[in-house]
């Protein structure tokens, strides 16, 4: 059997076999390997997931890769050509070796319909989306705002974009009420106003109320419409601490103030 000297040298020797070749030919040799066809990425080992609106073609299209594009390629190249379509909010790229790709995509969803030289459906960043607003399943709420922005614009001016993010944030925060809403304005600084479609009422309310106040103010609106046959008040407001306000319909008619939790 070889001595641990003979060892130590057959071991050197087999390092400096596979050393020797890339200090000698450097990154050539890298780049060869990378353009092995073996390595070349194959539409069929291409994975997109996440996606509603997009397809798969849209978005192996923005990857522009050519007939023999290499797996080893500039991720980050192909992540910012994605990002490049209107309906992309992030996306993640990994490698699936040896020439497949895996694509999760983040997809701009709509929040609501908002004005250029018409309606537009807009995400929650105020991005102006390119999907048909007439879609079947385009049942969103009406941003009402003087800031109108222009006809492919991108991104809408800052009072959308403050009552797209509020529409975000009910979605999130209360689903049944926001699913309710038929449209939404700045009231005043801080304030929105959003009229349900059913009942027709206006909940006037803080930029970013919390749940449990939403409930309180539906909780009223419930009380109220008992006491007046079924009909709606003008408006349920809940901008006062501890206390929600009903507006009836009619002038001659008595505010109503509940306490929170009860009247």
């Amino acid at each position: 059997m070889p001595n641990a000297t003979v060892k130590r040298q057959l071991r050197i020797l087999a390092v400096t076999v596979v050393i020797a070749p890339l200090a000698y030919w450097g990154p050539h040799l890298v780049e060869t390997v990378r353009d092995l066809e073996v390595f070349a990425v194959r539409e069929g080992q291409i994975e997109v997931l996440g996606i509603k609106r997009l397809t798969k073609q849209t978005v192996v299209s923005r990857l522009g890769l050519g007939s023999m594009a290499s797996f080893w390629g500039d991720a980050a190249v192909w992540r910012e050509r994605v990002k490049a379509d209107p309906l992309v909010r992030e996306v993640e790229i990994q490698r699936k070796f040896p020439n497949g790709l895996i694509i999760t995509v983040d997809e701009r969803v709509p929040v609501a319909f908002a004005g250029t030289s018409m309606l537009e459906p807009v995400d929650a960043e105020g991005y102006q989306l390119p999907i048909d607003p007439t879609a079947p399943a385009l049942d969103l709420p009406i941003i009402s705002s003087e800031s109108r922005g222009p006809d492919n614009a991108g991104l809408f001016p800052e009072e959308v974009r403050t009552l797209a993010a509020e529409l975000e944030h009910l979605n999130a925060t209360r689903p049944e009420f926001a699913n309710r809403i038929s449209t939404i304005r700045l009231h005043s600084q801080g304030v929105v106003a959003a009229r349900l479609h059913s009942p027709d009422v206006e909940f006037i309310m803080p930029i970013r109320t919390e749940r449990v106040r939403i409930e309180e103010g539906e909780s009223a609106l419930g009380h109220i419409m008992q006491l007046r046959s079924g009909r709606p008040p003008a408006e349920v407001d809940l901008r006062f601490l501890d206390q929600v306000v009903v507006r009836p319909e009619r002038a001659i008619e008595t505010t109503s103030t509940y306490m929170a939790g009860g009247r």
